[in-house]
């Protein structure tokens, strides 16, 4: 009897071994399931998150980069803030010359002079903290919006750059001289666009943006347009042809 009793004993808690394994076995599908709900419920809100990040992200680096690779120039300075000084002087020391040659044009170019250096430097300085593209757009704009197109006189006279800065005032030769040379004082390669009637000078800036460049990769820049941002030119200058003159 007692060796009876053991193995009825015996298979008791065998059985009962098999229930707690059985509810165990439950227990951690339980488990699992709560887990795999959890993190079920818990992806859209990281997905959520992520994408967030990604965006915060974007707007900050893309900006950035904009800015960096297209800078607009800021405070250019007033027109008698940079003025050479005795400018009248000047003006008679250094006279325009006939339109007769276009050679003539290359006559007037003297960036290497040092009020000019020292005028394109303040202006370029002043407006922005480095990048041809930002030195080339102050200068634009400072002599589009500081000097008065006065259209073309017939006279046949090209106006140095001192005449020009001394009247406030060119036909579209003389500004473009002017602007031909501030922008040769500051290191930017130009070069003078003709068609029938009318002169603006194109430069060269590697890093620009593609949307400014002409096929060629020159910018147009005409000052004489009042309403024309940086490489824009009037819609009925674009189709005509053009001859070039490369200083």
């Amino acid at each position: 009897m007692k060796e009876e009793e053991l193995q009825k004993e015996a298979e008791r808690e065998y059985k009962e071994l098999q229930k707690k394994r059985a509810h165990h076995g439950l227990e951690k599908l339980d488990i699992e399931s709560i887990r795999q709900a959890d993190d079920t419920k818990r992806n859209p809100f990281s997905y959520l998150l992520v994408l967030i990040l990604l965006l915060l992200i974007i707007m900050m680096v893309v900006p950035f980069y904009g800015i960096k690779l297209d800078p607009e120039p800021k405070n250019i300075p007033a027109y008698l803030d940079v003025l050479p000084g005795q400018l009248d002087k000047l003006a008679k020391s250094m006279p325009g010359f006939t339109s007769e040659s276009r050679s003539n044009y290359l006559k007037l170019l003297v960036p290497d002079n040092q009020e000019i250096r020292n005028m394109a430097a303040r202006i370029s300085t002043k407006s922005c903290s480095q990048s041809d593209v930002c030195y080339s757009k102050a200068l634009y704009y400072f002599v589009r919006d500081n000097i008065q197109y006065l259209g073309d006189p017939r006279t046949g006279h090209l106006e140095s750059p001192f005449e020009t800065l001394y009247t406030k005032g060119a036909d579209c030769d003389g500004m473009s001289i002017l602007l031909a040379n501030l922008e040769l004082a500051v290191g930017i390669p130009v070069r003078f666009a003709f068609i029938p009637n009318h002169a603006y000078i194109q430069v060269k800036i590697d890093d620009a943006s593609n949307k400014y460049k002409q096929q060629d990769g020159w910018i147009s820049l005409d000052p004489t347009c009042g309403n024309c941002e940086f490489g824009e030119v009037p819609y009925s200058t674009t189709n005509k042809e053009k001859e070039y003159l490369y200083t």
